[in-house]
């Protein structure tokens, strides 16, 4: 089954019979995406959840001040959408962009709205999609605004590795909010100090 993470997170946070999580299932259509497509432009309305099964997704901003400033990075088994314009109907001011060749399952708005309706369980994955949401924003929030840029490398080294491995140098310094340049002397100057 290919929606078996899906499934799997949605039992974990909610209590559903089995023809429930069947009906969510059949909401979510599986969308392949290669590297460098767009699932949203700058300006349109998000009208699609994603739940990442394969791939990367990155949500990032290209203001003509501070050119592309990434927000997110969102590997498997996470959900990603422009929350604000999902919710509020209202234009994105972001872009989302496969980072790598991913396998996505969408959901659009109309569907999950439906799904609140009719299976009030599902209020608990909106809850944890929102809680996420904020978990993530307020944490980078206070990364950018407490740390120096080898505070923020050296964290993301020892608590999320996998980031560092699976992005490119302008995607990893996007996230970091820091130049490339800045990024190849940090990793430098950290690879010396091991040795």
């Amino acid at each position: 089954m290919m929606k078996t993470e899906l499934a799997r997170l949605i039992q974990r946070k909610t209590a559903l019979t089995e023809e429930e999580l069947a009906s969510i299932l059949k909401c979510f259509k599986l969308v392949k995406v290669n590297k460098h497509e767009h699932l949203l432009e700058q300006g349109e309305v998000a009208d699609q959840l994603f739940f990442i099964q394969k791939g990367c997704l990155r949500l990032y901003y290209n203001t003509e001040e501070f050119g592309i400033v990434t927000r997110f990075m969102a590997f498997e088994h996470t959900f990603l959408t422009s929350l604000v314009s999902f919710i509020a109907r209202d234009p994105s001011t972001e872009f989302i962009e496969a980072v790598e060749d991913s396998e996505v399952l969408s959901i659009s708005h109309h569907d999950f709205l439906q799904l609140r309706e009719s299976i009030p369980a599902w209020d608990k994955i909106y809850i944890y999609i929102l809680e996420y949401g904020l978990t993530v924003i307020t944490g980078r929030l206070s990364s950018i605004l407490t740390q120096n840029a080898t505070e923020r490398y050296t964290s993301l080294l020892e608590n999320n590795p996998e980031l560092i491995q699976r992005l490119s140098n302008a995607n990893l310094a996007s996230y970091l909010n820091i130049s490339p340049e800045t990024l190849s002397r940090l990793k430098s100057r950290i690879f010396k100090q091991k040795k």
